[in-house]
């Protein structure tokens, strides 16, 4: 026999029933806010080549640098507004050589550049970048390699839409440094 109160009062078990469906709902509604922009993702190939101002103005003829390798750029996001970048340059090398001597040099330089910027990475806003990796191994003179971190600021963007960023100034470094100026170093190993 059903009596009028159960009819409208839902009982204990009832209500133990539909509190997963409470659960789930909310944790749907919380991930859907939560949910941050896809990163942007560009990758390529770089080969350069071009000559190396300081190095020839120091030893008073033409030295070449070719830069190739490829390199990886991940932009994050942070409320519709850019946050940090994650760069990769996993099989970088460096080939300096100078014709007239026929002395050249090749050295990996694998690296990875970690940015944070402010204000949305708008163009004129400031960033901390932070560079580690082998940077140049000049065979029998020097080596410069370990962790910069610098002041940046966001000169432009490229097409893709990946900042692209000028150090200021070093903020540190920790790890082998050149004993001279890398125009100096260069212009040494390409002696006769």
């Amino acid at each position: 026999m059903r009596t009028p109160l159960l009819d409208t009062v839902p009982t204990r078990k009832s209500g133990l029933a539909l509190f997963p469906a409470v659960i789930v709902a909310a944790l749907l509604v919380l991930q859907a806010g939560a949910a941050a922009s896809p990163p942007l993702r560009e990758q390529g190939h770089q080969d350069d080549t071009v000559i190396l101002p300081g190095a020839s103005a120091r030893c008073g003829f033409p030295i070449y640098g070719r830069f190739e390798g490829d390199f990886n750029f991940t932009v994050f996001y942070k409320n519709g507004q850019i946050e940090r970048e994650v760069d990769t340059f996993p099989s970088f090398k460096v080939t300096v050589f100078a014709p007239s001597t026929g002395k050249s040099y090749t050295s990996a330089s694998p690296a990875v550049l970690h940015t944070t910027y402010t204000n949305g990475a708008a163009i004129g806003s400031t960033a901390i970048a932070a560079l580690t990796g082998l940077f140049e191994k000049i065979d029998g003179v020097d080596m410069d390699g370990g962790r910069f971190v610098f002041d940046a600021v966001v000169v432009d963007y490229d097409a893709a839409g990946v900042p692209l960023i000028r150090f200021v100034r070093e903020i540190s470094s920790v790890g082998p440094d050149l004993d001279a100026p890398i125009r100096f170093q260069r212009c040494a190993a390409m002696m006769p």
